[in-house]
């Protein structure tokens, strides 16, 4: 997986997340850490469609 840039929900700064940092919580969620707030963020997986593999942008 590449590294994604993601919006953080809590402090709404820009992370880049990298694939080491990825920390997988079930089958459809994933989990990461944002360097800027030091919270923990969740995305869920699209399990569906061309970006089967990826985390859900939000559309």
């Amino acid at each position: 997986m590449p590294t994604l840039v993601k919006t953080c929900p809590s402090c709404r700064k820009l992370m880049w997340v990298k694939e080491e940092h990825i920390k997988p919580l079930d089958d459809n969620t994933i989990g990461v850490t944002c360097s800027h707030c030091h919270q923990s963020v969740r995305f869920s997986l699209v399990t569906r469609g061309d970006n089967a593999v990826g985390p859900k942008m939000g559309h």
